[in-house]
């Protein structure tokens, strides 16, 4: 029975550190996906702080277009 309780516990220590192998390495995952992801975060609200910049511009721009090609079909009509 000795033998038989050895054996036992040494498959069982080998299958519990297969366990915290495997959870050491997704723990390791997920803190690199998170990391990942708020990088990605990140960049996201870079792209849209420009985005909104831009389109401020665009805005600006039309408006003056808008104002510049109203000026332009008063005088046509006079």
């Amino acid at each position: 029975m000795d033998r038989l309780e050895k054996e036992l516990q040494s498959y069982t220590r080998k299958k519990h550190q297969k366990h915290d192998a495997f959870m050491k390495a997704f723990d390791t995952w997920g803190k690199e996906v998170e990391a990942t992801l708020n990088k990605l975060e990140k960049i996201n609200d870079a792209l849209f702080q420009q985005f909104q910049a831009n389109m401020g511009d665009a805005e600006a721009f039309f408006a003056k277009k808008e104002k510049q090609f109203a000026r332009m079909f008063r005088q046509f009509r006079e």
